[in-house]
């Protein structure tokens, strides 16, 4: 599959491109993308940068979005 080959760096890269182009949010490009690529969003979460999860973080709390984290994580991602 030429989603996974492309590696994290390329799928945070294309994420970033098409809030670059498009506006919205990062969240609303991992969906977009994972729907282009027909690629669910469970898969695609291993494939955010470490940089991508602190902006999709960041994103969340300022938004306002009620987000439950998992018991024994620290972060959403």
């Amino acid at each position: 599959m030429i989603f996974i080959e492309n590696g994290q760096e390329n799928f945070s890269k294309q994420v970033e491109n098409y809030v670059l182009h498009n506006g919205g949010t990062y969240l609303d490009a991992v969906i977009c993308i994972c729907e282009k690529n027909d690629v669910s969003p469970e898969l695609a979460s291993k494939m955010i940068s470490q940089p991508l999860k602190e902006k999709l973080q960041v994103e969340a709390t300022t938004l306002n979005y009620n987000i439950n984290v998992p018991k024994g994580q620290s972060t959403l991602f």
